[in-house]
């Protein structure tokens, strides 16, 4: 049994599916608590994301200019290395934070889809 291909394009087609949004809410919480950072869903789907990506993005633009190494740490801990970051921030410099808070909600999303597609 092979991994479905979860690549941008194919993983759009989710973010509208209720569940799999309250589950990547619930693991981006799960997450960034352990790096005592809290993140709030109010449950609503329709905006999840975009309430998801202002929190973060606020969250990383404090790590970004205080705690480098906890950022690493976290992206880390997210499965996002340091490599892949690197990729995705050198060519666009401007913005870092908004572009790494994409990275995570991409990742923490393919995470749930990988779970689910193995309970499944």
């Amino acid at each position: 049994m092979s991994l479905p291909d979860f690549s941008k394009s194919q993983i759009e087609d989710y973010r509208n599916q209720k569940e799999i949004i309250r589950l990547t809410a619930e693991q981006v919480i799960k997450d960034f608590a352990l790096f005592g950072m809290e993140i709030k869903f109010s449950g609503n789907t329709l905006n999840a994301y975009d309430e998801l990506f202002e929190q973060l993005d606020s969250c990383l633009i404090d790590l970004l200019n205080s705690d480098y190494r906890k950022l690493l740490a976290l992206l880390y801990h997210i499965d996002i290395s340091e490599k892949e970051l690197n990729k995705r921030l050198i060519p666009r410099t401007d913005n870092p934070s908004q572009i790494i808070t994409e990275m995570i909600l991409e990742r923490e999303l393919k995470k749930v889809l990988i779970r689910k597609f193995y309970r499944g």
